[in-house]
């Protein structure tokens, strides 16, 4: 067994995460129903496209987009799942009993068996899928004018990768105007998103290139191009009128919310920035002053652990059946529609939207979906850790290799008993014990978030750059012992 299995078996133990498929999940699979529906919009005509990553094998989105004097229409078809899904069946409860699908290294815990995710539901091209399509009315500048959503079957005509849409790599015209027309409403949505103080955060978390032993060949953060921006701002745009509709016809939704940060946290960020230069004033509001930190942030590329810190201070994401509003994208009201292959709640807001649609008698009380919420939102921070952890053992790995060398390191946590230090290069940080700094009595302050020597009045914070030795490696508990190198 190699390091990323030893990894994910971990992980798949220590989470208690559900990866087999019972007998009856198996018979309904055999079962499913493949019968075209007559009823369904035929779009099969229509360029549609996917834009994915490399190694992406569910594509579980499409999108077409024309442009003419007046508008831009843009029309986003999102795999039916919920036409095979069906409610209450032993498939539906598996699937709420995931979540979500788990993504780790070159593997993926999926949420549905792959005869969905990878084949009658994935958008592949030049097959006939069914879709649900959002079809939204721009302005040229970029402002929703209207909105519909429909059941359709469409036949994508070509899968592109995101290197491939940015290196131009089109040579079909009817496909090209279509890509032409998504990157000039791309602009016009960038700009909206700046004008309402949307948080643009760059990822710290790192991209593992594993071999078939797996063990790491390199890590790196991914690049940000413009081709993922596109597809981004679409999903973003046809989430906003999934939110939308939810409200319209059921006064309540499955909706992605994201609430302020706690006053504390952004007083102690706010102090925290005032030692590495930034200046504010202390009457500005909390969007404007995290803005703010977040352009100081980005002004050095060796600032990454400032963008930690202010991750740290926000509040997760989650689903909540009350629109509390999404504080990050600055938007009243937003959902998740786009992924209903590998999120549960995506799968939700389907049916509630086909139940309109189909004027169907399906009943959605809030109180329950609101428990049921709650239970999906603690699944995906079970999937988030489970993935990081993975990634840290096989990082772990990595560097027992490395026990006794010398590395670069900067302060990314502290504590009453020592500081946690993210090694350059690495994205992980180990632990570096108060008892091996230089010999005095450290004692934390939380307050002002510091290490401070009793006798010698000396101070360690967050970000502080510090010469480190690995002195010892523990993969299996993802523990990195540290000591403090002069």
């Amino acid at each position: 067994m190699n390091y990323l299995e030893l990894a994910i078996n971990q992980i798949i133990k220590e989470q208690n995460i559900p990866h087999e498929w019972n007998s009856l999940i198996k018979d309904e699979l055999n079962g499913i129903n493949l019968t075209n529906d007559p009823n369904r919009k035929d779009l099969t005509d229509i360029p549609f496209i996917t834009i994915d990553g490399e190694d992406a094998k569910d594509y579980d989105d499409a999108v077409f987009c024309n442009e003419n004097k007046s508008s831009f229409n843009l029309m986003v078809a999102i795999a039916d799942v919920a036409s095979f899904v069906l409610p209450d069946t032993e498939l539906d409860k598996e699937a709420f009993k995931r979540g979500t699908s788990i993504y780790l290294p070159k593997t993926v815990i999926p949420m549905l068996p792959e005869i969905i995710s990878n084949n009658i539901c994935s958008l592949v091209p030049n097959e006939n899928r069914n879709v649900l399509v959002c079809e939204i009315i721009f302005s040229l500048t970029g402002e929703i004018q209207s909105y519909k959503f429909f059941e359709a079957v469409i036949k994508s005509f070509k899968r592109f990768t995101y290197n491939e849409i940015e290196s131009h790599k089109i040579d079909e015209s009817n496909i090209f105007d279509s890509i032409k027309s998504i990157k000039k409403l791309t602009k016009m949505l960038l700009q909206n998103k700046t004008k309402r103080n949307a948080l643009e955060i760059k990822s710290i978390e790192p991209s593992i290139n594993i071999d078939n032993a797996g063990n790491i060949i390199d890590m790196k953060i991914p690049k940000r191009l413009f081709a993922h921006q596109m597809i981004e701002e679409s999903m973003i745009a046809a989430n906003i009128c999934a939110a939308r509709f939810l409200k319209k016809n059921y006064g309540y939704g499955v909706y992605r919310v994201h609430e302020e940060p706690e006053s504390i946290k952004i007083e102690n960020l706010r102090k925290f920035f005032s030692l590495k230069g930034h200046s504010n004033k202390k009457n500005v509001s909390t969007l404007n002053l995290i803005k703010s930190l977040i352009e100081h942030a980005n002004k050095n590329e060796n600032n990454k652990h400032l963008n930690i810190l202010i991750l740290q201070s926000l509040k997760r994401a989650q689903y909540s059946s009350k629109q509390i509003g999404h504080f990050g994208l600055q938007l009243d009201q937003y959902s998740h529609f786009t992924s209903p292959i590998r999120r549960y709640p995506d799968l939700l807001v389907h049916r509630m939207i086909k139940n309109i649609l189909n004027s169907s008698n399906n009943h959605f009380e809030q109180e329950n979906l609101e428990e049921d919420l709650v239970e999906l939102s603690s699944l995906e921070k079970k999937a988030e850790i489970s993935s990081r952890q993975v990634s840290q053992q096989l990082i772990c790995y990595k560097l027992k290799k490395s026990i006794g060398e010398e590395f670069s390191s900067f302060v990314v946590g502290i504590a009453e008993f020592g500081l946690f230090c993210e090694i350059d290069n690495y994205y992980i940080s180990g632990l570096l014990h108060v008892s091996d700094l230089k010999k005095d009595r450290y004692i934390f302050d939380s307050q002002a978030n510091i290490l401070k020597g009793r006798n010698t009045g000396k101070t360690y914070r967050i970000g502080q750059k510090i010469k480190v030795q690995i002195a010892n490696v523990i993969p299996e508990e993802r523990k990195i012992i540290l000591i403090h190198k002069k």
